[in-house]
């Protein structure tokens, strides 16, 4: 094995900035607050 740097073929494609597309999904923290909230909801249907 060589000791030169190997290069990607597509340098703008291993762009940081490229990282952040994807699925629209919800965040981990609003996934967490929708869970809570469910609970509370459950907590509240239970004792009613």
């Amino acid at each position: 094995m060589s000791n030169r740097i190997r290069s990607f073929r597509n340098p703008v494609a291993r762009s940081p900035l490229l990282r952040k597309g994807g699925p629209h999904v919800k965040s981990k923290s609003g996934q967490r607050f929708q869970a809570r909230i469910a609970t509370y909801k459950a907590y509240d249907a239970c004792t009613k």
